[in-house]
């Protein structure tokens, strides 16, 4: 079964960093017309929408008037002393605002342990909302196996994983190694691709470099086929196919294209 924490969680979510530095009104206006469920939203996206004129509080209202909801909040960082703790804060407190499905968080700093007991208590602040940890090679929880220790060190309900499908398969993992153990913990599965380019830093590549699902080299349909095999239903899905040379084109054609090889990557796995 997928993560149980939420009955009804947004099935479909164009991710926030589809969006990066566009305005607040389009991001809503490009994700409504394509026929999205759910956002995401990032702390940066909520402090550019407050330079704009529009309060935190009226961001609930302009986001439930485009048909949509906050699936995805972003991003509380772990095991970090320096000004990020000020925006983690930040984000922290829009979660009693925006009410979103879950809140996500990373470590790119300090000691395994230490990210350990932050993301418990991280957990334990927000009982109400699941919050999910998301891994990457080169951050300090570098692959499935150490997010799922976070969550089982938590021993909190609401505990749960980001499973990126390229973090997933740049950690060294193949999908005959999803258990069930951890599928159970899946809070949402983020979609993109990428195609191989030979020298390219990982954080480069993640960053920069992707394209939409079932476009690049990913094995996106043993992936998702394997998912589905353990949950029985899909989880919740995000899309992020975050790319500077995707940020060059109008953001209404690109969520139609995010929507489409969304589905039709779906559809070859089910």
């Amino acid at each position: 079964m997928p993560f149980p924490y939420r009955t009804t969680p947004v099935p479909l979510t164009m991710g926030a960093i589809c969006f990066r530095d566009r305005p607040f009104d389009r991001i809503l206006a490009a994700a409504s017309t394509s026929a999205f469920p759910g956002i995401g939203l990032t702390v940066g996206q909520c402090v550019s929408a407050l330079e704009r004129g529009i309060a935190p509080e009226e961001l609930p209202r302009r986001i439930e008037d485009a048909g949509l909801a906050v699936a995805e909040l972003e991003l509380v960082r772990l095991g970090d002393d320096g000004p990020v703790r000020f925006a983690n804060g930040l984000v922290e407190d829009l979660v009693g605002v925006l009410k979103p499905d879950r809140l996500h968080t990373a470590a790119f700093s300090g000691e395994l342990p230490r990210v350990a007991d932050e993301f418990a208590a991280l957990c334990a602040r927000h009982p109400d909302t699941a919050v999910a940890v998301e891994f990457m090679p080169y951050s300090v929880v570098r692959d499935p196996a150490a997010a799922l220790d976070l969550v089982t060190h938590a021993g909190t309900g609401n505990a749960a994983i980001v499973l990126d499908i390229l973090q997933f398969f740049r950690s060294g993992w193949t999908p005959g190694r999803i258990s069930a153990k951890l599928a159970d913990r899946v809070a949402v599965v983020q979609l993109s691709d990428v195609v191989d380019r030979p020298g390219v830093a990982l954080a480069r590549e993640a960053r920069h470099l992707r394209t939409y699902p079932g476009r690049g080299t990913l094995d996106t349909t043993g992936f998702l086929s394997r998912i589905r095999q353990l949950c029985g239903a899909w989880p919740p899905v995000s899309v992020e196919p975050v790319s500077d040379a995707l940020e060059l084109l109008p953001l209404e054609v690109v969520a139609e294209e995010i929507r489409w090889t969304t589905l039709r990557a779906l559809g070859r796995a089910d």
